[in-house]
């Protein structure tokens, strides 16, 4: 029985190592990081749920972004540079080359607030976003879409280890963990003007499976209006640097928004653009 018991446990072990981002679900959100992060601090209460839930003190360090390029769409080039806009700024350019320092946190960051959307209590946004994320919900919900949000502000700690722990996860793979998660700094949520969406059509969960609900149809036809736009389009992977996001958007303001669609530029060149 031992010898059955450890042939097994050897199977499994084996058959792990085998992951790739392929056999993941396609988003950087994850249920627990207690196996990769040792602290003794107080939690951050702006910080309230699921992968918020980071002590201010992580044991594993993201690897460096000046790792060598290798060609790849998920690559981070060797030479990264600060944003060249506040972080403050509806415009600010935040991808693979340019990061956020670590020390920025946006200063009005509010309680989204189950008024202005379903399960908002869990999160926080900047207050120059809630008012049209709420005329956005209520929107569609008068045209029987049903929105839930599943994600929003990060602080550059709190993204440091969800980085850390999709690279955990794919067993050290820090190709697959760059295609699903930004490192820290680089992430639009440490902005606090992006969120994620999901749906009651999914149960509110969050991954590849919302692209195919009627709010993420919704959201493709009509976020623009009110100030939002999908960070990780389908079929822009090598402009983006990340896999397709059908629940990723970042308010960029509405008249920003209008110029952007007229533009017919998807966010990232509309910013690149502008910076």
């Amino acid at each position: 029985m031992l010898k059955f018991l450890s042939l097994l446990l050897s199977f499994i072990t084996s058959t792990f190592s085998l992951f790739n981002i392929v056999d993941l679900p396609q988003d950087e959100n994850f249920d627990t990081d207690k196996e990769i992060v040792v602290t003794t601090e107080p939690l951050d209460i702006k910080e309230s749920h699921i992968e918020d839930l980071t002590p201010k003190e992580v044991v594993l360090s993201a690897p460096k972004a000046t790792v060598p390029t290798t060609g790849n769409w998920w690559s981070y080039p060797n030479d990264i540079k600060e944003s060249t806009r506040s972080g403050n700024d509806l415009l600010v350019l935040v991808n693979k080359e340019y990061r956020l320092p670590s020390t920025y946190a946006p200063g009005d960051l509010s309680i989204v607030g189950e008024n202005v959307i379903r399960r908002g209590s869990n999160y926080y946004l900047r207050s120059i976003v809630l008012n049209d994320l709420k005329n956005l919900v209520d929107t569609a919900r008068d045209q029987g879409i049903d929105l839930s949000i599943v994600s929003a502000y990060r602080s550059y700690s709190t993204q440091l280890s969800t980085y850390n722990y999709w690279v955990k996860y794919n067993g050290g793979c820090i190709d697959c963990a760059d295609r699903i998660s930004a490192r820290a700094g680089h992430s639009q949520h440490q902005l606090g003007t992006t969120l994620d969406f999901s749906s009651s059509e999914i149960g509110d969960g969050l991954g590849g499976q919302f692209s195919n609900t009627k709010a993420a149809n919704w959201l493709k036809n009509n976020a623009y209006k009110y100030g939002f736009i999908i960070g990780y389009p389908q079929g822009y992977e090598s402009t983006t640097g990340y896999s397709y996001e059908s629940w990723h958007y970042r308010y960029i303001g509405k008249s920003n928004a209008l110029e952007q669609h007229s533009s017919g530029m998807i966010l990232e060149m509309y910013l690149r653009s502008k910076n």
